[in-house]
């Protein structure tokens, strides 16, 4: 048998995650389902929040700190 280390997860990393891609989804879907003039920032804004979601999660699963 090895001793194998167990990997340090942050759950701060997990809940962040959470919670960035659960606001960055629903800024997305209030953007598209409202019609209002081009708002290139605000789907920019929310991708950004949905991209660090994931990449918060990311770290969570693979023991980053």
């Amino acid at each position: 048998m090895e001793n194998s280390i167990p990997k340090n997860r942050n759950i701060w990393n997990l809940v962040l995650g959470i919670l960035f891609f659960v606001y960055g989804g629903y800024k997305l879907y209030s953007l598209s389902t409202i019609v209002q003039e081009d708002n290139t920032f605000g789907y920019i804004i929310a991708l950004g929040f949905m991209a660090f979601g994931i990449y918060d999660l990311y770290k969570y699963y693979k023991g980053i700190k």
